[in-house]
């Protein structure tokens, strides 16, 4: 069964092998240099997040196109598969936010996020073969707010990790937070679960614009699924009309979900790939129901300090 094969895949190479090092329960972050000011780095804590969030982007900060904003989201597989770089490439290419788990920094990874999303920041789980790997988020537009929260798996006693970002959009007077979740996975219950999913909610409750909330959520039990819906009623998220996808299933229900709020999806594509054991979804989104701040939208374009 596909529960058990990717138990042992885990366990057996990793822990065997000696080489993976857990990360300690504080969130530890790796970021593009330059690309975040060291004041909003670090744990989601509620009251620097809330004032984050009032605090408007500078008007001279580019910010998202309201009128198309491209999300990827996509487990990786640590890169393990012979031919992930290629489709990296290929599905990362002109997204706007590309959130990723199981992200694992390396030069390769680095070398491609240079390329298309300068800024980036890693939440670390635990280090294998020596780099940093956990939850990403990357995009083509300096973020206002990053910050991450961690939980450690009971069992095998690696953290997963979470990563909330906020972005500026052109002429908008809300960011749009982004949340990107690597769920626990190796549970008889839902206890250690649940604190997890709650943990993020805690955060998430404070923000009052347009979210995007996807990832692994690791959904393969039915309770585990009504933990994630009871969390998207609690926040008014919308869940992708997935009526036909290539997410990934085990005991018969889908690890992976993109939910929105104050958004409205253009168009969604789930992708089938052979370079890891999840599938990318991406989605367009545009904004509805927005103040408009400045008439003046920017044209989409951005100079090359900012881009």
């Amino acid at each position: 069964m596909r529960y058990i094969s990717l138990f042992s895949s885990l366990l057996v190479p990793l822990i065997l092998a000696g080489s993976v090092t857990a990360a300690a329960e504080q969130s530890s972050f790796e970021y593009k240099p330059g690309a975040h000011n060291d004041e909003s780095n670090g744990s989601c804590g509620v009251e620097k997040l809330v004032k984050n969030n009032i605090d408007i982007a500078e008007s001279n900060t580019p910010g998202l196109n309201p009128e198309r904003i491209s999300v990827l989201n996509w487990n990786i597989y640590k890169g393990q598969r012979e031919n992930w770089a290629t489709d990296f490439k290929r599905y990362t290419y002109k997204h706007d936010v590309v959130m990723i788990q199981e992200a694992h920094l390396g030069d390769d990874l680095k070398s491609m996020l240079d390329t298309e999303h300068q800024y980036w920041a890693l939440n670390t789980a635990f280090h294998y073969k020596d780099m940093a790997t956990g939850v990403m988020t990357a995009s083509r537009v300096k973020p206002v707010q990053s910050c991450g929260q961690s939980t450690v798996e009971p069992f095998i006693r690696f953290p997963k990790t979470s990563l909330v970002s906020y972005y500026p959009v052109e002429g908008m007077a809300e960011n749009l937070m982004v949340a990107n979740i690597h769920s626990i996975n190796f549970t008889f219950g839902v206890g250690v679960y649940k604190e997890q999913i709650e943990k993020l909610y805690d955060v998430m409750k404070h923000h009052n614009g347009p979210v995007v909330l996807a990832g692994d959520f690791n959904t393969w039990s039915d309770k585990r699924m009504q933990i994630v819906e009871d969390l998207a009623q609690r926040l008014s998220l919308e869940s992708l009309d997935y009526t036909s996808h290539n997410r990934t299933i085990v005991f018969g229900n889908a690890l992976d979900h993109v939910f929105y709020r104050g958004l409205e999806p253009v168009e969604h594509d789930t992708w089938y790939v052979t370079s890891s054991d999840h599938n990318p979804t991406r989605v367009s989104f545009r904004m509805k129901d927005h103040t408009v701040v400045n008439t003046e939208l920017a044209a989409g374009e951005s100079d090359d300090e900012n881009c």
